[in-house]
């Protein structure tokens, strides 16, 4: 195995055991980790068109329809139309999901201050951050993160 495999492998791997873990933190609250994402944007920024929503989330690269609906069904969010264009629905928490939003938020702490001790003592956290920054320059994720932090 060659450098190239090993690193796409490991970087898949990290990925594939932080949302497992993410995924046990939330599991108590009946979301998922792309779910909590949805609700937490829409409480930053309600209310959103789908459209909207699907530029801001980092879960998704494609339209977020199917895990809308899913919020929509357990009572999170719900559609309304546009106040400026009634041919346009957008998505608002439901006082369920307004509820979650601590919640999650706790949970989403426990998870980032888990990932930063396990790597502050083995690699300088901004350097790391400027290589993956630098991995993902000139993306669609770039862009999301970009707009996610203005609304963050």
């Amino acid at each position: 195995m060659n450098d190239a495999d090993l690193l796409r492998y490991l970087i898949n791997s990290v990925q594939k055991e932080g949302q497992k873990k993410y995924t046990e933190l939330l599991a108590p609250l009946g979301i998922t980790p792309n779910q909590s994402e949805v609700l937490q944007v829409l409480g930053k920024q309600e209310p959103l068109s789908l459209k909207e929503l699907g530029s801001l989330l980092i879960c998704e690269s494609k339209s977020p329809s199917r895990l809308v609906q899913r919020l929509v069904i357990n009572g999170f969010i719900y559609k309304s139309q546009a106040i400026d264009d009634n041919r346009k629905s957008v998505l608002h928490l439901t006082a369920k999901g307004r509820e979650l939003l601590p919640y999650i938020k706790e949970k989403e702490n426990l998870f980032n201050e888990h990932n930063i001790a396990s790597l502050s003592d083995i690699i300088d956290l901004k350097t790391f951050i400027s290589v993956l920054k630098f991995q993902i320059k000139g993306t669609e994720s770039e862009q999301k993160i970009k707009k996610r932090l203005n609304i963050d």
